[in-house]
């Protein structure tokens, strides 16, 4: 093996490689990180493939190895090859998913303004000048940040500044720090303990003392930093010196299950509709050669789908084969670990986001050494090391945090997840109450196998198999338009007053669920109109009772409450639209003696805070609950036996063709917490639209009939998944510049449209994005709609991906399947 094919760090890379040789004395393999020279520069690069024979007249050397270890396997390179393609990103930003915290070196170009120059002086362009005030502000900048806040044009005029030697540049080299940790651990000697006999320390109390510490019991090993601290570093450092202490290094491993206890979980009997499911699942993991590898298991709420994913993971296990799981939050992470880890002690390892750094890469290097049998994380842990996949597990596979909204690229995890499946031949099984519409197509069209479990489960330990047919919650949909009319404009309609009165009366436990934070969604005039709006995004501000600031949701700026108008000077301001702050308080007011909690974002500030805010609610020391999306997923919590939608219609009204399906799903999933102990359960869902089919549906939870009502008008409307759609970004601090750009390239594929007879895919737009600015940035967008957009983008040259065709300009953001299409 002479030449490597390297995958760069570099925006132009696109999805080729490169080509270096191997220079004498440096062993290297596929999944290597290594240092290359590219143009003047050096780059960081994985290594693709190797060969023993290069076409290349002139082909220039690795210059480093960075680990020694192979960090992707070939497996997963071939996976970010797949990533690449499908979401238009290089592949080296693939593979960079798929590194271990800190393996990634990157060098960033810092601005700042040179030394004794007076900005009120110069004589540049009124953008230029706004650059410069912006890098004066901020000492220096990262030249991306600068880019990111003012729009590709400022490359230009950043290059004027550095050649008028106005703006400095400097180059930084910027990774995480992260290493293996090591502590040191010390122990009295044979010689140490003669010494101590012999009375040889009487002339060194400090050593004296010490070494005494150290003898009174054989088996005790301190950290050398203790001992340190405890006696005087001159102390312990003559002790070694004298060979009295002996030390040594041993690794630390941050475990972040370390110190947790989970009593252990025997298997409960099953019902036969679980035993069916199984039956599936364990022929695609015993069979490889089965071309369908997923099964879509769809349980309404409470039927028992965790039990089926543990005796899928433990059939797995008995297999010799690994498994995956994967859940849509990580505030959900902490009720699965628990259930994983109780039921598979010390074979459960955790990767997610809210894990410090070090944790990560521990919890990364341990996967990789086959360690672990489990990993459990949130969506970016299906790139998790993990040898010999057997099974992989999308719990709530419906949901939208599946798909990163963020960054580059923009993959979804369910569709890495097929691949990944496809090309280790593990078996995947989808769960949800409410599939995504695209799944449950599939499944209906034979991709995937579809089970149903369509009743409530019981489990039991001992006797009898587990029980089929409790029944769902009773659900009561309550009109507030008729509410209004009878002279109730209170937020709470008078059958949830009673039902809640009644549920404290007996003692058992309430949730109340508003998908709103916050006290008013908006803070308005009542004599001129005016609303707050956020400085930096075209949003109104919401009010925080709690800390008296209104507060923007997209940037987080804050601002102080107004008393008075700013536009008109007028005392009468008004709070409209209803939050989680203000259902709290009127609860609170309503029901003094009752604990009432609330999970939210807002409440919730730290990872740890959410599983402490759930062991309360769990232990009855809180009786009602009001939250948002975090109460609605996957929570069991069998001494809940009312829930209350304040408001159903939160998100109905937003111009998107998933609204419909969004609020099916959020109401399917939080009627379903109520009932599920020994006493039935009772949902109260408050609407203005109470026809609506979304919510007469979600209030039967019947999935069959949503999906019929909802198939059809994605039908009518050519919308997925009868359609693929990408969304094309353009996001600028000048609104008109953001708007020629969109206009320009929508010309560009309309025109590549003709010249390649692309009739069935349709250019809709530029329009402006919702919201049309965020964070001082204007958006404009393109959405590409068809049997397959992407063969449109494909016939222009984008940035980064290919160098022939008519070329995009760089600065635009593909999103493939994107979820934010309004």
């Amino acid at each position: 093996m002479k030449f490597v094919e390297v995958a760069v760090d570099s925006p132009g890379s696109g999805n080729r490689t490169f080509t270096y040789s191997i220079p004498a004395g440096l062993n290297l393999e596929l999944g290597h990180s290594v240092i290359v020279p590219f143009g003047k520069q050096t780059k960081q690069g994985i290594i693709f493939g190797a060969s023993d024979t290069s076409n290349l007249d002139s082909v220039r050397d690795v210059l480093e190895l960075t680990d020694s270890n192979s960090l992707i396997d070939p497996t997963r390179l071939e996976l970010a090859r797949w990533i690449s393609q499908q979401y238009f990103c290089t592949l080296f930003q693939a593979c960079s998913l798929m590194l271990p915290p800190g393996a990634r070196k990157r060098k960033y170009v810092w601005l700042s303004v040179a030394s004794g120059v007076e900005i009120s002086e110069l004589k540049f362009s009124e953008f230029q000048i706004l650059i410069l005030k912006y890098l004066s502000s901020r000492n220096s900048a990262q030249l991306e940040k600068v880019i990111a806040h003012f729009g590709e044009r400022a490359r230009r005029s950043i290059s004027r500044l550095i050649e008028k030697q106005v703006v400095v540049p400097t180059v930084k080299e910027s990774s995480v720090k992260v290493r293996v940790k090591y502590e040191k651990l010390g122990k009295i000697t044979k010689s140490g303990k003669a010494a101590l006999m012999a009375g040889e320390l009487q002339k060194a109390p400090k050593q004296l003392v010490a070494l005494t510490y150290l003898s009174k019991d054989e088996k005790i090993i301190c950290k050398i930093a203790t001992l340190r601290s405890k006696f005087g570093s001159s102390s312990i450092n003559s002790l070694i010196a004298k060979g009295y202490l002996h030390q040594e290094q041993f690794e630390v491993v941050r475990d972040p299950l370390n110190g947790k206890l989970y009593t252990p979980a025997q298997p409960v009997n099953l019902s036969d509709s679980q035993t069916y499911a199984l039956k599936q699942i364990y022929e695609l993991i015993e069979k490889p050669s089965i071309k369908t590898r997923a099964v879509l298991l769809h349980g309404v709420t409470g039927s028992g789908k965790t039990e089926v994913y543990l005796e899928a993971v433990s059939f797995c296990i008995s297999r010799g084969k690994n498994s995956l799981v994967l859940v849509p939050e990580i505030a959900l992470t902490p009720q699965t670990i628990e259930r994983f880890s109780s039921r598979f002690p010390g074979k459960i390892a955790v990767l997610h986001s809210g894990l410090s750094v070090g944790e990560r890469f521990d919890q990364w290097r341990k996967i990789k050494a086959n360690e672990y049998q489990v990993v459990v994380g949130s969506r970016s842990s299906i790139f998790a090391p993990l040898n010999n996949l057997g099974l992989i597990i999308i719990d709530e596979e419906h949901e939208w945090t599946y798909k990163q909204n963020e960054g580059v690229p923009r993959y979804h995890a369910r569709d890495v997840a097929m691949q990944l499946a496809g090309l280790t031949s593990a078996a995947v099984i989808l769960g949800s109450a409410s599939p995504d519409i695209e799944s449950y197509l599939r499944a209906k069209r034979g991709r995937y196998r579809l089970v149903e479990l369509n009743q409530r489960y019981r489990p039991t330990v001992n006797g009898t198999s587990g029980r089929d047919g409790r029944l769902l919650a009773e659900v009561n949909i309550v009109d507030m338009r008729v509410e209004l009319k009878s002279g109730n404009d209170d937020i709470f309609s008078r059958q949830l007053i009673a039902e809640l009165e009644s549920t404290i009366n007996n003692g058992n436990q309430a949730i109340l669920f508003i998908n709103r934070r916050g006290f008013s969604s908006f803070v308005q005039c009542n004599s001129c109109g005016y609303v707050a709006k956020c400085r930096n995004c075209d949003v109104s501000l919401t009010f925080h009772a709690e800390s008296q600031l209104l507060i923007c949701h997209y940037c987080a700026q804050k601002r102080r409450n107004i008393e008075n108008c700013l536009e008109c000077g007028s005392d009468s301001i008004g709070r409209y639209g209803v939050g989680t702050q203000l259902v709290t308080e009127k609860l609170n007011k309503l029901y003094p003696d009752v604990v009432i909690d609330r999970w939210d974002s807002d409440a919730i500030t730290r990872h740890s805070h959410y599983g402490e805010l759930l062991d309360r609610f769990r232990s009855g020391q809180s009786q009602i609950v009001v939250g948002t999306q975090l109460i609605s997923k996957g929570h069991h919590l069998p001494n809940v036996t009312l829930v209350g939608v304040v408001s159903a219609d939160v998100g109905l009204g937003l111009p998107d063709f998933r609204a419909s399906e969004r609020v099916f799903q959020t109401l399917c999933q939080v009627a379903g917490r109520a009932g599920r102990g020994v006493e039935d359960g009772k949902v109260i869902i408050q609407t203005y639209q109470p026809d609506h089919y979304a919510i007469k549906t979600a209030a039967t939870q019947n999935y069959e009939s949503f999906f019929d009502i909802e198939s059809k008008n994605r039908r009518n409307h050519v919308q997925p998944p009868y359609s693929k759609i990408i969304r094309l970004l353009r996001q600028d601090v000048d609104d008109i510049s953001g708007q020629r750009e969109a206009k320009q390239l929508a010309k560009l594929l309309g025109e590549q449209k003709q010249v390649w007879g692309l009739s069935d895919t349709e250019i809709l737009g530029p329009t402006q994005a919702f919201p049309s600015r965020v964070r001082g940035r204007y958006r404009w967008q393109l959405i590409l709609r068809g049997p397959n957009p992407r063969t449109l983008l494909e016939t222009i040259s984008l940035p980064g991906v290919s160098d022939e065709r008519r070329s995009m300009k760089r600065g635009w953001v593909l999103d493939v399947d994107s979820y934010l299409s309004i």
